[in-house]
């Protein structure tokens, strides 16, 4: 369960992949989710009370692409024949446009026509 300030737990990132964490990987994780959330409660200032059933899934992506980047500041990294280079400048934690449409509230449907009362 997620408390009201986080939007997911450490629980919650670890249900959506394989690898196992340690405890330090674990309290990393907690502090990105912490990290995350108010990013996202930041960016999307509309969001509803409570959340969006999107949240957890989203802020788990947003903190297992975060683990998943090298070191602050690398770019480019390669170990033998494997290389990989960031998508993101600075990687670290943040939050594609999509992302972000998942935490807002849905855009009213339009009603038609509307009246007047005198």
């Amino acid at each position: 369960m997620t408390s009201p300030s986080l939007l997911a737990t450490a629980d919650d990132v670890q249900a959506r992949t394989e690898q196992e964490f340690t405890p330090a990987e674990r309290a990393r994780v907690t502090v990105l989710c912490a990290d995350a959330s108010a990013m996202a409660r930041t960016l999307v200032p509309t969001m509803t009370d409570p959340p969006p059933a999107t949240a957890a899934g989203v802020v788990s992506a947003v903190v297992l692409r975060a683990l998943a980047t090298p070191p602050e500041g690398l770019k480019d990294e390669a170990i033998g024949g494997h290389s990989r280079t960031l998508a993101h400048d600075g990687g670290g934690l943040y939050f594609t446009a999509d992302e972000l449409t998942l935490l807002r509230p849905p855009v009213p449907v339009p009603r038609g026509a509307f009246s007047i009362w005198t």
